[in-house]
């Protein structure tokens, strides 16, 4: 059986590679807060009503992960704040964030890269991306562009002397504010994804020289492990690579339904007459 044209397309590490690619989206989803809480269907024709717990629209990008505490603390006293102004019938303000996430294939750049900041008082030095946010298109540089504030709140009160710490601050990339280092002469540049000779992967390539700017070990990262050749495999949860791989599907032509009614002994039943609304 040949390959089909899925698996035949090139890889696109601008879509695959994020530390939490794992995670499922209805939970990311749940945690932000920006899911339905109830639809009101049956409306003899009329589209659905959803009553959101958050609109997607109103949710505001962060970037931090959200279920970070902080992140998720404001998510959630965000989503009561809306509810409690729709039961009084008062007015509520939407924030509509006018921040857009750039484009998949815009985006080049991932933890681990070399970068120089061009913003600030640490402009034209050069550091590693510790993380990066899509939502807000901003990246966070070790060691660089950094404020110094209290390592807890509220330290005082308690008798405890405050602790300060330098954190890193967000750069943003739409504005600029940071780019990428070119590895032929160590200078500031643009890149962008274009296909390998072999034209099976997308690499990353600077604009100015036409090097290409591999892609770090760090990127690779997920919360599951630190490279995918180490993964360890949970016999009594994880499915082996070898039965994964191996191919069982016989093609018939006949449906789905078909094959599971033949399969299970079920008689094939004669298609139902059409109804109609008026």
């Amino acid at each position: 059986m040949q390959l089909s044209r899925v698996l035949r397309l090139p890889r696109k590490p601008f879509t695959e590679l994020d530390y939490a690619r794992h995670m499922p989206k209805e939970y990311v989803d749940r945690l932000k807060r920006v899911v339905p809480k109830k639809v009101y269907s049956g409306r003899f024709g009329a589209p659905d009503i959803t009553r959101w717990v958050i609109h997607p629209d109103d949710y505001e990008p962060s970037n931090q992960r959200p279920w970070v505490n902080d992140e998720l603390s404001k998510s959630l006293e965000r989503a009561e704040q809306y509810h409690q102004a729709m039961i009084s019938n008062k007015f509520f303000k939407l924030r509509r964030s006018k921040v857009r996430r750039m484009p998949d294939e815009k985006w080049t750049f991932l933890p681990g890269d070399l970068v120089q900041v061009m913003v600030g008082k640490d402009k034209g030095r050069q550091g590693t991306v510790m993380s990066v946010s899509r939502d807000t298109n901003e990246v966070f540089v070790e060691g660089l562009h950094c404020k110094l504030e209290v390592e807890m709140e509220g330290a005082k009160k308690l008798g405890i002397d405050e602790v300060l710490k330098w954190n890193e601050q967000p750069l943003s990339v739409e504005k600029e504010h940071v780019k990428l280092v070119d590895p032929n002469d160590n200078e500031p540049c643009e890149a962008k994804w274009v296909l390998n000779d072999a034209g099976d992967e997308y690499i990353r390539i600077s604009m100015r020289s036409g090097f290409e700017i591999p892609v770090p070990s760090q990127a690779k990262v997920t919360y599951e492990y630190l490279l995918p050749d180490k993964y360890i495999e949970v016999e009594e949860k994880d499915t082996p690579a070898a039965l994964v791989l191996e191919r069982t599907y016989i093609p018939k032509l006949a449906s789905f339904e078909d094959e599971i009614c033949e399969e299970v002994g079920i008689k094939a039943q004669p298609p139902r007459k059409p109804t109609y609304w008026y």
